[in-house]
């Protein structure tokens, strides 16, 4: 007998203890009324005995129908969490796409893919390195899950997750004028040829805007599209960058570079991870932006001391 059981029968005779009516539970299942009153007379003939009774418009439990309801809901909750975990177990076999610049790869992508792959082995990572721009296009487009970017104004749509803050300074060689200097006025940035990241980026705009409430229209300029090239020119004296310190730890303790703070204004930036916002993320999307969070936060806390 118990192996005849329909379990559709049971949900059936679950929702109708809960609610106390046919027409209601015919409602919530979206079934017809005689449906649900066919369904109850087969279950109580599988089971040969009655487990509801009607008084009024409602419906009440029998003795055997209240011990019933109580085995059968330990049972239909062990099957929900069963195939709880059987979806947790598929979106866990799945594949995440993620977007982000060459400098935040280099920063922290390691520890965090390293730390990942021990909660969720079965996940395929696709990795992409763009700027900001191509990033949001990538994500508006469904090409790609998330993506890490320095926050700027986003698209309608889209959903952005705080990283970290941070905050450009001048980079020059230590052999450098300023080398000995405690502080840089705006009319020396003038004088300087200076390193900038490339063109269609959130940091070349708040440099822009940077410069421009300094009054500072530089003499000469270059653009350049990666972090590491400018830190190569730099140590050469072949000009000034504009970077956060996070990028050159190694070059400032070993001594190969040198950093002041930008003069009279600050340039700060906010990096975030951004999704589509009209979807729920998925758990080991979360989990993703818990460590890159957690990367980001230790990289910046352990940034050398600067002037």
């Amino acid at each position: 007998m118990a192996n005849d059981l329909d379990i559709r029968l049971l949900r059936m005779f679950s929702t109708l203890a809960r609610v106390g009516s046919y027409t209601r539970t015919a409602s919530a299942l979206h079934l017809t009324q005689s449906a649900i009153s066919h369904g109850m007379r087969r279950l109580e003939d599988q089971l040969d005995c009655k487990l509801i009774y009607k008084k009024g418009k409602t419906t009440h439990l029998t003795p055997d129908g209240r011990h019933f309801l109580g085995q059968i809901l330990r049972v239909l909750d062990g099957l929900d969490r069963a195939a709880e975990s059987m979806s947790s177990r598929a979106e866990s076999r799945g594949k995440l796409s993620i977007v982000l610049s060459t400098s935040i790869a280099h920063a922290i992508l390691a520890s965090v893919l390293r730390e990942y792959r021990e909660s969720y082995p079965e996940v395929s990572i696709v990795v992409r390195l763009e700027n900001a721009p191509r990033a949001i296009e990538e994500i508006e487009q469904g090409r790609a899950d998330l993506a890490i970017i320095v926050s700027g104004r986003l698209p309608e749509g889209l959903r952005a997750h705080p990283l970290m803050s941070d905050r450009l300074q001048l980079f020059f060689s230590p052999i450098h004028a300023w080398a000995k200097k405690q502080r840089v006025t705006a009319a020396e940035m003038k004088c300087e040829h200076m390193l900038l990241y490339q063109r269609d980026s959130v940091t070349f705009r708040q440099t822009e805007d940077f410069l421009l409430r300094s009054g500072i229209r530089l003499s000469s300029y270059v653009e350049i599209p990666s972090f590491e090239i400018m830190k190569q020119l730099t140590r050469l004296g072949l000009g000034v960058a504009l970077m956060a310190p996070w990028v050159a730890t190694k070059e400032l303790e070993e001594g190969s570079l040198a950093t002041l703070p930008t003069p009279r204004f600050k340039i700060e930036r906010k990096w975030s991870v951004v999704h589509q916002g009209h979807r729920e993320l998925r758990p080991h999307e979360q989990t993703f932006i818990g460590l890159c969070r957690m990367a980001c936060r230790s990289m910046v806390g352990t940034e050398p001391q600067t002037s």
